[in-house]
């Protein structure tokens, strides 16, 4: 330890001390490919020698490493880091923090010149220390120094090529006996010529009448020779007697009174007749109470509907009158599942399966639940309780459940075997065709990424974000109103805050179907809600950035903190329904380890991954659209684009990147996510806000720059309330200041809300890319069209597939809100070099009617490919539905100038497309075999 100095691991002990702990965490987490990364610490006195496993290739330093193979080694220590990278957030995850944490400060430290390259491994040949700042020896005469001689002095490598024989590890346990109970584990496992100390001997606690004496033999400095058991030792004691006397008063007193209404006499009865109608009145009263508390919660007198939700409430045909999310009035209720299909569904539709503490979970990009599959119906024509019938005939056996339904988004939720899973997801949608579409997807975990920072600093660092946005200026036009509500969808609150305790509106818990809201031992949805809505002028901590406008918490995660899509979702639709105006969704999958790949590949990764998630969030927006509430989403914290989580691609989603904490760069927070589908900033970085029953502290993350943007929403809202989240997405766009980094504009309040105040004409109509093909569509009034277009392999570009394999993109979609634009476009096109040859298809279909006076609405579509240029005029009405407008093939001649890179960069795609699809084949077999092996 000359050179080193070493971390500390758990309770005061380094990490090598604790070597057998992060060797079993290594073996049940990490793949077998990368076990070997950390190599095996053997510590005599002060010196700790490293040793790798067998080999006959010569290991080599990385840092002496040169080109080609320099770049090889790299990459394999980048896809090392990478997976033990997503196993510590997988952990974290799931509540295994000290696991985490281990391999974390494991890795803290790492040298390329200790990192030692050997048949297409890497060990990481000194770990758990860091480098001394005073050493002044050079480095290679350090690495001489670590060096373990040999017999061979021809051959002298850095690190032994064969394990020691270790010494044997042994088990402590510890034996209560029947007089008394441990505190703490039974059983601790040891090292040879090791010793125990206080932190390996539990505490005891007698039973009554019994006092601990101490161990048949003394465990403190004991050392370890082989399986040892300690038994406690007790003593009896005498229990003093009970002493009587006379009794309290109470006592005396009730002993009156009983004998007042039991024993013989005509005042009895007259007392009993009393005590009745006494119980009448209060049961009259308590009842009233009951209606007078449920009217505050749910109906307009402090609840979140108001008259502008009239219209929505009246026109969606998915507003229930039963109970139920759908239900405005009555969402508590649970819907129960029609007659006939108690035998294949549960007892009520929208109630979230249960999913215990330590669920069955494959860690990865994002975690999921291993044995639950969702399944999303596209026929608007059909019943999802008619598809549970014909799934339940094909899949008869009990081991397949369809435990969720919901008749409104069309989505089931099934349990099935684990390790048939991936069969069934790539089964089912074929197993059903053409009489149903469908789409499976995962039942993935969710979370909300944070810091936790030190809120003891001076006031000004405190508030230093409200002054970055121009909040104070802002609050001079308004601080809310208290006819916007604003949803908080997220783990949990503690609604006795006094920042928050005043506003809250209609209370929810998706898992419990109730108005019980507790707490987690993370407070992020305490920290969220503060930062938007914590009230003002109270004398303590900061204010929110509506503080006028009502609070709605909705709690997603149950009482072990997980959070799945269904049950994001399921705080969403609930939300929309009882008349939020804004929701925040500070939550998101966890891509951590994406960022060692480059952007391209994350590229393909949002064309082609996840689109069956996209699909869900594309109709979840559209319903958003249609009752003008305004979501607004976290970009994430993984330092990847935004977009890879399908949650963040609906374009009237407002995604929110974080800044760091400094005015004058305004740059990306380290771990921001930033991209084209980050559509505005915000800081992240040092928010102070509400946490606990009265509590508040200081937090980092896109968590933290979502609520503020939810707040400036909220307040646009209470100056005009039917403004569009489109138009809000381009007042904030516009009167933003540009940022470092892609992260999108960064907000400045004040403005946004000045333009809205003054009710200006402000242009939002996007500018239309073009490529090697183009096809744009025009039409005249406030009527939703949707272009639609299938590329030579078959593949839909639209609405809800905006991004195709090939590269083709939907850029533009108007009108999805009412009033939009009344000379909306849409353009779909692929960049240059990337349109595929063949035949491409275009079609026009007439989505929604919101002008009731125009029934015929003209059309022009322009399409532009290689040097030709079409053009189709029509008119489409309502009851076309879709029709077919035309169709163009697009070639390049052998000879063309073009055609040997456009050949090129296929071929570059192609490739490309391949390597990731063989990298995810191997991923779901590694996986496979772990289930099978678990």
């Amino acid at each position: 330890m000359k050179y080193f100095k070493a971390l500390q691991g758990i309770k005061g002990k380094t990490l090598f001390d604790r070597y057998p702990a992060i060797d079993t965490i290594v073996k049940k987490n990490i793949d077998l490919k990368y076990q070997d990364f950390l190599a095996l610490p053997i510590k005599d006195h002060d010196i700790i020698t490293f040793y790798s496993k067998s080999y006959k290739e010569t290991p080599q330093l990385l840092s002496d490493l040169h080109g080609a193979e320099q770049e090889k080694y790299s990459a394999i220590k980048d896809e090392t880091l990478g997976h033990y990278e997503s196993r510590i957030a997988s952990l974290k995850n799931c509540g295994k923090t000290d696991e985490a944490e281990f391999l974390k400060n494991a890795l803290k430290y790492i040298d390329d010149r200790f990192v030692y390259c050997y048949e297409d491994m890497v060990v990481l040949g000194v770990w758990g220390m860091q480098l001394r700042e005073n050493v002044r020896e050079d480095i290679s005469e350090i690495r001489k120094n670590l060096i373990i001689k040999k017999k061979n002095p021809e051959l002298e490598p850095e690190l032994q090529p064969t394990e020691p024989e270790l010494p044997t590890q042994f088990t402590i346990t510890y034996n209560s006996g029947e007089n008394g109970t441990l505190i703490g584990n039974s059983f601790v496992s040891k090292l040879q010529n090791e010793f125990l100390d206080n932190d390996d001997i539990p505490k005891v606690e007698p039973n009554e009448g019994y006092e601990f004496v101490g161990w048949d033999e003394n465990p403190q400095g004991y050392e370890i020779s082989g399986n040892k058991e300690f038994s406690a030792q007790y003593q009896s004691i005498e229990v003093p007697p009970t002493v009587i006397s006379d009794p309290p008063w109470y006592t005396r007193f009730w002993n009156w009174l009983r004998a007042l209404f039991i024993e013989r006499g005509c005042l009895k009865w007259l007392l009993w007749i009393l005590l009745i109608l006494l119980l009448i009145w209060l049961f009259l009263w308590l009842f009233r109470g009951c209606s007078d508390i449920n009217h505050n919660v749910i109906d307009n007198e402090g609840g979140a509907l108001n008259d502008n939700d009239n219209a929505w409430i009246r026109d969606d045909p998915n507003v229930g009158d039963d109970g139920g999310i759908y239900d405005p009035h009555n969402p508590y209720q649970p819907v129960p599942t029609p007659p006939g299909h108690e035998d294949i569904l549960p007892p009520q539709q929208g109630v979230l399966p249960p999913i215990g503490e330590n669920p069955d979970v494959i860690p990865g990009n994002p975690s999921i639940i291993s044995n639950r599959l969702n399944i999303l119906m596209e026929n608007e024509d059909k019943s999802i309780m008619e598809f549970a019938k014909v799934f339940k005939k094909k899949y008869p056996d009990e081991k397949y459940k369809v435990v969720y339904y919901d008749n409104v988004v069309k989505r089931a939720q099934i349990e099935i075997p684990k390790e048939e899973r991936e069969r069934l997801k790539e089964e089912i949608p074929a197993a059903f065709a053409p009489e149903y579409e469908l789409f499976v997807f995962d039942e993935a975990l969710f979370e909300g990424s944070y810091t936790p920072n030190d809120p003891a600093i001076s006031e000004e660092e405190k508030s230093w974000y409200l002054k970055a946005i121009n909040a104070l200026e802002a609050w001079e036009i308004t601080q809310g109103s208290e006819k916007v509500t604003v949803a908080i969808v997220d783990n949990g609150f503690n609604l006795r805050h006094p920042e928050l305790a005043s506003k809250v509106v209609a209370p929810y818990n998706v898992w419990k179907h109730s108005n019980e809201i507790f707490p987690q031992q993370i407070d992020h949805g305490t920290h969220v809600a503060g930062i938007a809505l914590a009230i003002a002028d109270n004398g303590k901590g900061i204010s929110g950035i509506a503080p006028n406008c009502k609070f709605m918490p909705v709690q997603v995660a149950n009482e072990n903190n997980l959070m799945t899509t269904t049950s994001v979702l399921d705080g969403i639709l609930y939300s929309l329904y009882q008349g939020a105006d804004v929701i925040n969704v500070s939550l998101g999958g966890q891509f951590t380890g994406l960022s060692q790949f480059p952007e391209n590949k994350q590229k393909e990764l949002i064309r082609n991954h996840f689109k069956e998630e996209e699909r869900l969030w594309r109709r979840v927006m559209r319903i958003a659209a249609n009752h003008n509430s305004t979501l607004v989403i976290a970009a994430g914290n993984d330092n990847v684009l935004a977009g890879i989580d399908a949650l963040q691609r609906p374009e009237l989603f407002i995604t929110v990147s974080a800044t760091d904490k400094s005015n004058r760069n305004l740059s990306k927070a380290q771990f921001s996510n930033y991209g084209s589908y980050a559509t505005i900033s915000a800081p992240g970085v040092g928010i102070y806000s509400s946490v606990g029953s009265n509590d508040y502290a200081m937090m980092d993350g896109t968590s933290m720059a979502a609520p503020i943007v939810s707040g400036a929403v909220a307040l646009m809202k209470s100056i005009n309330n039917n403004i569009t989240t489109k138009k809000i997405i381009c007042i904030l766009q516009s009167t933003g200041v540009g940022t470092q980094d892609n992260i999108g504009k960064f907000i400045q309040l004040d403005k946004a809300l000045q333009m809205v105040k003054s009710n200006a004409e402000v242009d939002c109509t996007p500018s239309p890319s073009s490529g090697d093909v183009q096809i744009k569509l025009n039409w005249n009034n406030y009527n939703d069209l949707d272009l639609i277009c299938t590329d030579p392999y078959g593949e839909m570009i639209f609405y809800k597939n905006r991004m195709s394999s090939s590269g083709g993109q939907l850029e533009i979609d108007m009108n999805v809100e009412y009033p939009d634009s009344k000379n909306p476009i849409e353009n779909i096109f692929w960049e240059t070099g990337s349109a595929p040859q063949g035949t491409y298809n275009i079609y026009i279909q007439y989505y929604k009617k919101q002008e009731p006076s125009i029934d015929e609405t003209p059309y022009n579509i322009q399409v532009h490919y290689g040097k030709e240029t079409k053009e189709y005029k029509g008119v489409i009405k309502k009851e076309d539905k879709t029709i077919q407008i035309g169709s163009f093939t697009v070639r390049t001649a052998e000879n063309s100038p073009q055609s040997q890179p456009l050949t090129d960069k296929r071929l570059q795609l192609e490739k490309e497309r391949n390597q990731l699809q063989q990298e995810l084949n191997r991923v779901n077999n590694e996986l496979k075999k772990l289930l099978n092996n678990s």
